[in-house]
């Protein structure tokens, strides 16, 4: 998976395109983004600046149905869903891919940078920029798509994600997903809804294990770059950016997927499979849990998609802590396992948004 490149110096960006001229900008509807919520989409207009940069105005809601706010303060995996409605907002609009196409997550990156803070006075996003994206086609129709975005208030940079997907025709897809039996939906027992920061048990998306470990078996190392910055802290308390791990913690934890199919946010656009929202947020949740926080952000995910994970079948989710930091966050390693295989993972960093302190990067 390719990281995201540091760019200290990208920091503040020049505001005028080659053209000299601001771009004109095109309402970005619903279907655009597949979502029928618009309540749910998180960018208003769209313009090309010059041959190879993509600008688009957002809006992010003071509340969301999925991905809410915690203490007040913004929640960093927007940037995932902006990244995500920004590519596909491409992919249709500037690459013709039409309506019917479905798009196959295969990796998805996001960090939060000094200035998301989500508390009063702080700034809140306004534009999303995307600098050459990377596609391929097969003959005329777009068959991959990357792109990397930096994510601004007014001048600053406040955050930057990319995500790279396949996109099939209706037709294709069809072969490759011939039908999904509707089968009810087995009744599993939710996690405590406060565990996880929600208020209702459908939002919850996972159900105790029947067998949980406390320690880690003989790890084979993760698959996702874990980027560290520095040495890492003992277990416990780190001075005045709190504990890295709370105390007594188990190092690994696993528990079973629970998805609501007829949720109206995770599956808002299709349901023979966990969409890539359904599972970063079952992946966030898994890490809240790991990780003992009661009010828990994750300013940094890098995330990759291996298969597709399935409603009809029981999928375990496992959480694996790898170590403090200095910095106050926890690095954790998610992996979902379905049919024995790994279906996704991820690495996660996740601080106490009731200690964060905001004199500091937040990504790794």
């Amino acid at each position: 998976m390719t990281a995201l490149a540091a760019r200290p110096d990208q920091n503040m960006r020049s505001r005028t395109p080659s053209t000299g001229e601001p771009p004109i900008m095109s309402l970005v509807p619903p279907h655009l983004v597949h979502r029928s919520d618009e309540s749910d989409v998180l960018l208003t207009h769209f313009g090309q600046s010059d041959a190879d940069t993509y600008q688009f105005a957002v809006q992010w809601p003071t509340t969301h149905a999925l991905f809410s706010s915690v203490l007040g303060r913004a929640n960093p995996m927007l940037i995932a869903e902006t990244v995500r409605q920004a590519g596909t907002v491409l992919a249709h609009m500037v690459y013709e891919a039409p309506m019917d196409d479905q798009f196959l997550l295969w990796n998805l990156r996001y960090e939060s940078l000094p200035g998301l803070h989500g508390t009063a006075g702080t700034p809140t996003p306004t534009e999303a920029v995307i600098r050459n994206p990377e596609v391929t086609l097969r003959g005329r129709r777009l068959a991959t798509i990357r792109i990397e975005m930096d994510l601004f208030a007014g001048p600053l940079r406040i955050g930057q994600g990319e995500a790279s997907a396949n996109c099939l025709s209706a037709a294709a897809y069809r072969r490759l997903r011939p039908g999904v039996v509707d089968l009810a939906d087995v009744p599993r027992t939710p996690i405590p809804p406060f565990r996880v920061g929600k208020e209702s048990e459908r939002d919850v998306m996972l159900s105790p294990s029947e067998t949980v470990p406390a320690v880690a078996a003989e790890p084979a190392g993760p698959a996702v770059s874990t980027e560290p910055a520095g040495p890492a802290e003992p277990d416990g308390p780190t001075g005045p950016t709190g504990p890295a791990v709370p105390v007594g913690t188990p190092r690994t934890a696993s528990w079973q997927l629970r998805a609501d199919r007829n949720h109206p946010v995770i599956f808002d656009s299709q349901s023979d499979h966990l969409p890539g929202r359904g599972i970063i947020e079952a992946m966030r949740q898994a890490a809240q849990l790991a990780s003992g926080l009661e009010h828990a952000l994750v300013p940094s995910m890098n995330a990759e998609f291996r298969r597709y994970v399935e409603l009809d079948r029981p999928c375990t989710v496992s959480a694996e802590i790898l170590g403090g930091r200095r910095d106050g966050r926890i690095p954790i390693e998610v992996t979902m396992r379905q049919d024995n295989e790994v279906a996704a993972l991820a690495v996660l960093y996740l601080e106490d948004a009731t200690t964060a302190r905001h004199d500091l990067p937040v990504g790794p």
